[in-house]
């Protein structure tokens, strides 16, 4: 498995919730229309770090970001 494994969580058309296999760091991004009305991902997300993790989330919000997008567009969530 690699470090930077996620899984997802929950997937809707507003929001992608995914997990880091590993250590169990949740981000939650949110799907939004940006000015050129395209679906995209927000820049905020919310993140619930796992206690005890022996990575903070920020050293996965990279990997999280990018495997959300990958699923977002999988299933037509954005643009």
């Amino acid at each position: 498995m690699s470090a930077h494994t996620f899984e997802v969580l929950s997937r809707a058309h507003n929001e992608i919730v995914v997990c880091h296999a590993a250590e169990g760091h949740r981000f939650k991004f949110f799907v939004i229309t940006n000015a050129h009305g395209k679906k995209v991902l927000s820049d905020s997300v919310e993140v619930v770090a796992k206690e005890g993790a022996a990575h903070t989330p920020e050293f996965f919000s990279g990997s999280a970001r990018a495997f959300a997008v990958t699923v977002a567009h999988r299933a037509h969530a954005i643009d």
